[in-house]
C-alpha cells in the first residue's frame, strides 16, 4: 500500500492517515509472522529445518532421539573387498580356495574381519558383527555388463580369478596379477555401481515424506545413505583427520573415546582412501579437493533430503557426487597409467630382453597393471558417466588383457605400448574430464 502524505489535509482526513496506518501497520505484522512460519517449519507437517551438520549424523524425522542412518550392509561389503586381495595372497598356490568363497558369500558366522587399526581394538571382529550381506547376490546384480577384451561380466571373472589364485599363485603365466584386477574389479562392479547405478538412480523417484515401513528413515533418506556407505568415509570425514596424508596413512580415529574402532562409524576404506590419495599429488596444478567435494555433497544432499526440499536442488547435490567420484575413478586409473609407464621404461633402461612375467623385474610392473586395467574396468559401471562408451572402450583395446613383455629379443612392443599408454590413454582422460595436462603427467 503507498500512502501519498502530500495528499492528505488536515481535520476530517486526519482520521483516514490513521485508518491507514492502522491497517498498514496490521497487514505487516501478519506478513512478518507468515515469513517467520515459513522460516521455521518445513511444509505442512511443520517439523524444523536442520542445518547442514559438520557429520555424517542425521536424527529421525520420526522417532525422536533415533539415528536415520543405516548402512551396515555396505560397511561389510567394502570390508570384504578390502581384504579379499590379502586373502588371495595367503591362499596363492594353496590349491585351497575354501576360506575365499566364503568370503565371497560372506556365509561362515566366525571369519575374523582382516582389515585392522592398527594397534587400536575393533568394536566389531567378526564380518556378521557388522551384517551377513555378501558380494555374490551385488555381482550377479551386474551379470549384463560385460567387460570388453574378457568378454565376460564381473560374476564370472572375478569368481574364476579366485579359483585360479587359489590353484596356480597371484600372477597368471600372461603376467596378470589376480589378487590385484580381483579386488579394483569389485570395488567398481560393487560399490561404485551400487553407489551410483543403483541407489542414485531411485533418488528422483523415492518417497520422501513417510517412513519406509517400520524404519526411522524414509525411502529416499535410505537410498542416500546407501549410496554413502559405499563410499567408505567414516562419519567424521571432514573433521576428524588433519589432512589427506591422514586419512591415506591412519583411516580411523576414535571420535566417541570409547578405546574402540567402529568400523561402521570411524573408519574410512575403499573410495574414501581412494580418494584422499588423489588429492595428494606432487606436480598437479589443480587441487580437485575429491574428499571434501564428495563428502561435503553427501552431507548437502541428505540436508536437504531431511529438509524435503526441491527434488531438483537434491539432485545436484547428487550429481555433484557422481560426477567427481568418476573422476576419481578416472584419476586412480590414470595414477597406475603412469605407474605402468614408468615400470616399462624401467625395465627398457635395464637392457633385461628376457624380463618375463612372475620375475623381480616385472613384480612392480604386474602388480601395477592389475591396478591399471582393474580400476579401468569400474567406469563401465556408472551409467551416468561422463566418459563417451568408444572412449572407455579404446582405453580398453588400448590396456589390452595383459601386460607386455619383450619379445624377440627386443623391446619394441614394450615401448609401443609405453607410448600408446602415454599418449593416447591419458589424452582421453584428459578431454573426458577437463583433467590439466599437469594433473595427468603427476598423478
Amino acid at each position: 500500500m503507498i500512502i501519498r502524505l502530500n495528499n492528505i489535509n488536515k481535520g476530517e482526513n486526519t482520521m483516514k492517515l490513521k485508518n491507514s496506518l492502522m491497517f498498514l501497520s496490521s497487514l505487516m505484522l501478519f506478513v512478518m509472522i507468515g515469513c517467520s512460519a515459513d522460516d521455521d517449519d518445513n511444509g505442512d507437517d511443520g517439523a524444523s529445518l536442520i542445518d547442514t551438520p559438520t557429520t555424517f549424523t542425521f536424527e529421525s524425522r520420526f522417532s525422536e532421539g533415533e539415528s536415520s542412518v543405516s548402512y551396515s550392509g555396505q560397511v561389510v561389503r567394502n570390508l570384504l573387498i578390502n581384504d579379499i586381495k590379502g586373502q588371495m595372497g595367503t591362499d596363492a598356490g594353496t590349491g585351497n580356495p575354501a576360506t575365499l568363497v566364503s568370503m565371497m558369500a560372506n556365509d561362515n558366522a566366525d571369519q575374523a574381519i582382516l582389515s585392522s587399526a592398527g594397534d587400536m581394538s575393533t568394536v566389531q571382529t567378526k564380518y556378521h558383527d557388522i551384517s551377513t550381506s555378501h558380494l555374490n547376490d551385488r555381482l550377479t546384480a551386474v551379470d549384463s555388463y560385460i567387460i570388453p577384451g574378457y568378454d565376460a561380466n564381473a560374476g564370472t571373472l572375478i569368481n574364476g580369478w579366485v579359483q585360479e589364485c587359489a590353484a596356480a599363485g597371484k600372477t597368471r603365466a600372461n603376467g596378470v596379477r589376480l589378487d590385484q584386477i580381483t579386488q579394483k574389479t569389485l570395488w567398481g562392479a560393487v560399490s561404485y555401481w551400487q553407489a551410483t547405478s543403483k541407489y542414485m538412480s531411485k533418488i528422483p523417484n523415492d518417497d520422501n515424506s513417510m517412513a519406509s515401513g517400520d524404519a526411522n528413515y524414509t525411502a529416499m533418506e535410505h537410498h542416500w545413505d546407501e549410496s554413502f556407505g559405499y563410499f567408505g568415509a567414516a562419519l567424521d570425514y571432514n573433521t576428524a583427520y588433519s589432512d589427506d596424508t591422514d586419512r591415506k596413512t591412519s583411516p580411523y580415529y576414535d571420535s566417541n573415546s570409547d578405546g574402540s574402532i567402529d568400523f561402521k562409524s570411524e573408519y574410512n576404506v575403499g573410495w574414501a582412501v581412494t580418494a584422499a590419495k588423489r588429492d595428494l599429488c606432487d606436480g598437479c596444478d589443480v587441487n580437485h579437493d575429491f574428499t571434501k567435494t564428495i563428502f561435503d555433497a553427501y552431507l548437502e544432499g541428505r540436508t536437504l533430503i531431511t529438509n524435503q526440499a526441491d527434488l531438483a536442488d537434491i539432485l545436484v547435490q547428487r550429481d555433484i557426487v557422481m560426477n567427481n567420484w568418476e573422476k576419481v575413478v578416472a584419476a586412480v586409473t590414470v595414477h597406475y597409467v603412469n605407474d605402468v609407464a614408468a615400470d616399462i621404461a624401467g625395465i627398457i633402461a635395464s637392457g633385461d630382453t628376457t624380463a618375463m612375467p612372475g620375475s623381480d623385474a616385472t613384480a612392480d610392473y604386474e602388480n601395477h597393471w592389475g591396478e591399471m586395467r582393474g580400476y579401468a574396468n569400474g567406469l563401465l559401471y556408472n551409467d551416468f558417466k561422463v566418459i563417451e562408451d568408444a572412449n572407455l572402450n579404446r582405453i580398453y583395446a588400448v590396456m589390452g588383457t595383459a601386460p607386455v613383455y619383450p619379445t624377440n629379443g627386443n623391446f619394441d612392443d614394450m615401448q609401443a605400448y609405453h607410448d600408446s599408454l602415454v599418449g593416447e590413454v591419458r589424452a582421453i582422460f584428459q578431454a573426458s574430464y577437463g583433467f590439466s595436462a599437469a594433473n595427468v603427467a603427476n598423478w
